[in-house]
Parts: structure tokens; sequence; C-alpha cells
């Protein structure tokens, strides 16, 4: 129908299709305007139910005057064909919104705008029953719209009441609505609840693609989902609850009517909405804001308390020079001549150590290795590993979970925390995980300051695979190193050398036995110092673990990015405690 005069209108393009019908772009004539015309299909013309449900969603819209509903202009006929003339919303809609993956605070005020549109066609006897991500629009300055009234309840007309034919979408139509029960306005906030799931989560919460109209709607009934927060960490427990309320199978246990539940998000909101100097969940910057005023008692502090405050300054600018000197000092003069040896590159992987205690008094007695055996080799600085075919990957397109951990592996070593974590998410909802995803992303996690969402994803990683495996160089002497793989699991930690000429160097240690675990802070500030003199030789920063029977276990970690001791510090310490 493109470029085609329907009525007073030009048509210039289609914008959607449906088992009613379809929407096109077009030009009102006399008021030289976009709109958009639903056009029921002319086959169906005949049917006359068929055009009493359009009627019914035209004058359920039609009697809705809100900024967060889309407006209804005309109901007209052009000889066999029915259309409806409505506002036309320039942007996306909330599925393809979605698909982008909408930050929990950002979700919560579209959101808010939903449950107002929806708040007022409750109070003009307006009940949609057909809510969905597919059927709200977003425009370009974030506004939310509500659309598609096709199968709304309108008080005082007398519309589709024989049941099955107010069923909107089985995944998104509360019980009640499937079994052709009484609706009121809980039955919307049903699929309110439904939809906010999704938006949080990135899915759909059941996927019943496939099945015939009876499982899907048996699928439906009987579905009892997860907390969203399985799925997203970043959901705080309040907004959980908040959303399993709003989805109760039974309409007394839900919230009782849409404003109670916009109240309560609204709450919500205003607790996660960033402040100065406090952290935020969707990344948001928060506004600068004027100093506050001084106050009556700080205005009466004497002026020498300012200048204290210079000289405490000075002072420790001055200590740090001192220190900074002292340490240069030391690393170029304390460094012993080093041996080139080559102990064998072996293999490394997940290897499962059963070296028991034996191993750790061997371990305590060594000096120097034995002649007969291959010596470590002297530790040189460790290049980042970039691999080519993984900067070749972009995009967010469909890859292999192999494919998919070494991009987000490369993402965390070149700093983008952010992207790892979104593709790692992206991943789970696409129902393709593992533990070595699940590991991946505690790390990203980590890396990116959230702790508690890193404890949550390698404690689930724990629940697939028996280690986390690191990459490793064990120090057992000063400028000597043994390549081979340290993992961690619920019990215990082991070290397995690569090469197995040196395997009497293995370590297993149980959790209840270490004492302590520690970093090497002077490692780092000196490696520091060396780079900011362009010295070659680079100490490799440390991860020392001691045990209750005073052996000490000094570690390089070669893993995704420099904040990796800290994350197996942080995952050694939570499940020594358990």
């Amino acid at each position: 129908m493109s470029n085609k005069i329907f009525g007073d209108y030009e048509i210039l393009k289609k914008l959607g299709e449906g088992g009613m019908g379809a929407v096109y772009l077009a030009r009102d004539i006399n008021l030289q305007r976009e709109v958009a015309i639903k056009i029921i299909a002319p086959e169906l013309s005949r049917h006359t139910r068929l055009i009493s449900r359009f009627r019914v969603e035209a004058i359920a819209q039609a009697k809705l005057n809100h900024t967060n509903i889309v407006t209804i202009h005309s109901f007209s006929q052009e000889k066999n064909i029915y259309y409806i003339v409505m506002e036309y919303v320039e942007g996306i809609s909330l599925k393809e919104a979605i698909n982008e993956n909408l930050p929990v605070l950002r979700s919560l005020k579209i959101f808010s705008q939903i449950l107002e549109g929806v708040g007022y066609a409750h109070s003009q006897g307006v009940i949609h029953r057909d809510i969905k991500p597919a059927n709200v629009f977003l425009t370009s300055d974030q506004t939310a719209k509500i659309g598609d009234f096709g199968i709304a309840k309108v008080e005082g007309i007398e519309g589709l009441t024989r049941t099955g034919t107010g069923i909107g979408s089985p995944v998104y139509s509360a019980p009640e609505q499937i079994l052709g029960e009484t609706i009121d306005g809980r039955t919307d906030i049903f699929s309110l609840g439904v939809t906010l799931y999704e938006m949080l989560t990135g899915a759909p919460y059941l996927k019943i693609t496939g099945d015939t109209d009876y499982t899907a709607l048996k699928k439906a009934l009987e579905y009892n989902p997860p907390k969203p927060s399985t799925i997203n960490p970043d959901i705080p427990a309040e907004l959980d609850a908040m959303v399993m309320k709003s989805i109760a199978k039974d309409p007394a246990h839900r919230f009782q009517d849409v404003n109670e539940f916009n109240r309560e998000v609204k709450q919500l909101i205003a607790s996660l909405t960033p402040v100065p100097g406090t952290p935020t969940l969707d990344k948001t910057a928060p506004e600068k804001t004027a100093p506050a005023a001084l106050t009556e008692i700080e205005m009466r502090q004497p002026k020498t308390l300012v200048f204290n405050k210079k000289q405490l300054a000075i002072a420790s600018i001055i200590i740090g020079i001192l220190f900074i000197t002292v340490v240069l000092l030391m690393v170029s003069r304390g460094s012993p001549p080093s041996v080139q040896t080559d102990p064998g590159t072996g293999t490394t992987g997940p290897v499962r150590s059963t070296t028991g205690s034996a191993a750790l008094e061997k371990h305590s007695d060594v000096q120097s290795p034995g002649a007969a055996e291959e010596k470590p080799r002297e530790i040189t600085e460790q290049q980042p590993d970039t691999p080519p075919e993984i900067t070749s990957i972009t995009g967010m397109e469909s890859l292999s979970l192999p494919e998919t951990i070494k991009k987000m592996d490369w993402y965390i070593k070149s700093g983008h925390y952010r992207q790892a974590i979104n593709l790692g998410l992206k991943t789970i909802r696409d129902e393709t995980s593992n533990g070595d995803i699940y590991s991946v992303m505690a790390q990203a996690y980590y890396c990116d300051g959230k702790k508690d969402q890193a404890r949550c994803y390698y404690m689930k990683a724990l629940e697939h695979i028996d280690y986390l495996n690191f990459d490793a160089d064990y120090y057992y002497k000063k400028n000597y190193f043994i390549k081979g793989t340290l993992g961690i699991g619920r019990q215990n930690i082991y070290f397995t050398p690569g090469n197995e000429n040196l395997s009497h160097y293995a370590f297993n240690v149980s959790m209840g036995a270490i004492q302590r675990v520690s970093l090497d802070t002077i490692g780092d500030i000196a490696r520091k110092l060396n780079k900011l003199i362009k010295k070659k030789k680079r100490e490799a920063p440390k991860l020392i673990i001691r045990d209750t029977r005073k052996n000490k276990y000094t570690l390089v970690v070669k893993d995704s990015c420099e904040k990796s001791r800290g994350f197996i510090k942080d995952m050694i310490n939570t499940l020594r405690k358990m």
C-alpha cells in the first residue's frame, strides 16, 4: 500500500503486521502530520465478531487521554476496510530496549511510567488484558507509551466475554485470565509483574515456543519462576520481593491496585537514585551539586586550622618522596645476579592434585633443585596476552561458549569489565552457561568493584565444577619460580607444576589449615617504580598464603587482570570461613 492514498491519508510504509492486520506509517493530508494507521485484514472484515473486537480497541483507547498511552484519533471505514488512526510513536518497542540490556534503575523509571498509564486506564474503567513488552513503546526522550488495546475490557461496553477470547499471550496472562474467570485490575498487575521480570533479567521468564495451545496454557498455569536476582545479581532483595508479589498466582496475594504497586516502585527508585559519592546500579553519572553552606560552628573555627592542614599535606609529600627514594635505591642495588635456566613447558590445565602432607613436609626442606632434575627458570616480565583471534571478535553476535569466554577474558584484560558482564549475562540468559562462564563472570564483577556479585558467581561456578583453576608461578626460592596450576575448591587449594619432573613441589592445603592470605603490596610499589623509570626487569606482585604449619606459599597469578590476586584472596577467605 506504499504511496497509496487511503481516505485522507497517504500511506508511507508498513511498520508491522499481526494476526488482525497491519500497521502503517501515513501522513494526514489535511493536518500535515504523521500518524499510524492500523488496518484490519480485508478477509477478516466480514466477520462481525472480529470487527466488534476492533471497535472495542478503538473505544478503549479513545476513552484515554494520557501521556503514557498511545492516542487514538479516529475509527473509520473505507468501503469494506476498517481502520484505526492513532498517534505515531517514533522510537522503539520496550521489547527492543530489553534486548539492549536495560540497567536496573532505568528499568524502574520506565516501568513507573507504564504503571502511570495503566493506573489511569483502570480509573477510566479499562482493563488492558494484554500488557507485554511488545505492546509498550519508547519515544526518543524515553517516554513510555502503552498501545494495542485489542482485547481490553471496557466498563459499560458489551465486549468479548466468551471464555478464551480475552486471553492475550499465555506467558504474560494471569491464571484467572487463562481460566476464563472474573478479571479486574489485578489481572493487569500480573502482566505488569511479568513484564518487569523480563526488563530486569533480559528474557521472558517462561519459554513456550513450539508448544501447542493446550501445552502452552498448562505450562503458564503451573510454572513457578525463580527470583530475578538468580539471573541478574544486580537486583536488590526488595525489588526481588516486589516482582514475586506482583506475579503471585492468587490475585489476593498481589498488589491490590496499580497505584500501590507504583508507590513501592517510586520508593525504590528514590533509594537507588545516585547521590554524590555513592555507587549506582546503572552507572549513571551523578549530577554535581553545589557545596553545602558552612555551618555556624565551622565558621567559628580559627584560621590556624587551615594552615595546619597545609602543613600536614606538605609533610606527607616530603615523606612520600623520601620513601620513593629509599625504595629506588633498594631496587637498583638489591637484585642478585640472575641465572638463566629452563624448566621446560610441560602442560598446564585443570589438573587435580591429590598430594598430601608428605609433599608439604618435603617442600619445607627444599633449599635448591637437585642436580638430576630440571631447574626452574628466572622470572621475567609478563607481557599482556592479547590473542589476535580474540581481538577480531566484535559485536554481540552468536558465539560458541569457548569463544564467549575468550572474548570476556579479553574484555577483562582490556579493562572493559561492564562489556564482559553484559556479554556473560546475555549468554546465561540464552541458557548456554556452565561453571567456566560463571567463573569469568565472577572475575569481571570483582574487577568492576562489585564483590557481592563476584561471590555469588564463584559460588555458583563451584556448584558446577570441582575447582576454579588459574595459571600461576610458584616461588620456592628468590628469583626462581615453577610454572603450574593453582586450583581452588570448596574444601582445599592445590598447586600442580606443569613439568612432571618438578611434581614433588606440588602442595595441597585444606581450607581449614589456611591461616592467612595476603598480597605483596611492596611488590606492587616496586613494579610501578620500575615501570616509571623504564627498567626492563619488573618484579611481579605476589599472592602469599600461610598455613597453620607455618608453611608459606608465594605465587604469581597470571590471569585476566592485575586484580586477579585480590579476586583469589577474596575467594579463599570466603571459602575458608564457611
